[in-house]
């Protein structure tokens, strides 16, 4: 039991402190040559510097931490909700339903009206793409991941047709369409202090109370019916987790676009430190999404200065083999 837990504590600290070196290199480097430690060198460009590390890059790396805990936190609730770890936000179509909602918004001029018109209403797709995934998974032995995969792309198809039905609309408006195109692929260029402002509430609070319901999570993972059997509100529990997992997906979506996998390679890989115990698994998964998210955003910096390579792409090129990889470690092991 003392060797367990140490072994939990000594996996909780090396990623606080890993995470704390991704935010440092992720403060320190990017296109511009200006370092967090010229302030102590008292140099005469001061101004410039204060611009580039506190207006310009500070906020996108806490942008990065933000979305990335979140992403992380809601593919550890979706994974309990349907019980599957192949399940996440990206694969079965939930953050497709948040990038529609957010490209109507684009579409209508909303996000000129006010910061919060591109979160309320990826919040509603997300909602709706999650309502519709319950509606077919309400089978009280269990759903199939087959199945679920099969139903998520479905939705992924559809949903992605509507975005480019939606994008085909702006592609001669110059003001829309490289705007709305840039969004889509997942990008965390231009963020602000107001950003950070408008979805640290929504996320932390989010994060919270998906913290709160760890417990439930270990309970329902021993199945239906033996969680109502101890007591457990399936109901109950199926609406908080929609709720949450729209809202940290459609806040997370609003900000940065597509951010594809992270809900589903963090989970998995922070299981394989701390074990399937929801109350260790939450909190550790959002530091490991934070860690993930300003490491890839680092990289998008710096491979091609002063360029910058799309963040939701280089995740992608991450998540698609792991996914294969993982989809292939479960096939092996049901044929052993």
């Amino acid at each position: 039991m003392h060797a367990l837990f140490r072994t939990k504590s000594l996996a909780f600290w090396s990623a606080a402190c890993l995470c704390l070196l991704a935010f440092f290199l992720s403060w320190s480097f990017g296109g511009a040559p200006a370092y967090p430690w010229q302030f102590l060198s008292g140099s005469e460009d001061m101004d410039i510097l204060r611009r580039i590390l506190i207006d310009i890059r500070l906020p996108r790396v806490l942008a990065a931490c933000l979305i990335g805990g979140a992403l992380a936190a809601a593919g550890v609730l979706t994974q309990g909700l349907f019980r599957n770890p192949l399940a996440s936000p990206s694969v079965i179509g939930i953050s497709s339903g948040g990038v529609l909602g957010a490209i109507i918004a684009f579409y209508l001029g909303l996000n000129l009206v006010s910061l919060w018109m591109l979160p309320l209403f990826a919040l509603v797709g997300c909602l709706m793409t999650t309502v519709i995934l319950l509606r077919f998974a309400r089978d009280p032995r269990g759903f199939p991941i087959e199945d679920l995969l099969l139903i998520g792309f479905a939705l992924n198809g559809i949903l992605s047709a509507l975005t480019s039905f939606v994008l085909s609309l702006s592609i001669h408006d110059y003001d829309k369409g490289p705007a709305m195109m840039n969004w889509m692929l997942g990008t965390l260029s231009g963020k602000t202090w107001d950003h950070c402002v408008v979805a640290v509430g929504p996320i932390v609070m989010g994060v919270i109370y998906a913290q709160k319901l760890a417990y439930r999570f270990n309970v329902l993972s021993l199945g239906n019916d033996v969680a109502q059997t101890l007591g457990l509100d399936l109901k109950r529990l199926r609406m908080e987790s929609v709720l949450l997992i729209s809202l940290l997906v459609g806040t997370s979506v609003s900000m940065s676009g597509l951010m594809p996998f992270i809900g589903l390679i963090v989970p998995h890989f922070t299981r394989i430190m701390v074990g399937p115990d929801h109350r260790q698994l939450l909190g550790l998964s959002v530091i490991n999404g934070m860690t993930l998210l300003m490491l890839a955003d680092l990289l998008a910096r710096v491979v091609i200065p002063p360029q910058e390579l799309q963040v939701g792409v280089l995740v992608s090129l991450i998540g698609s083999p792991f996914f294969l990889w993982m989809l292939y470690q479960r096939r092996r092991h049901a044929a052993l």
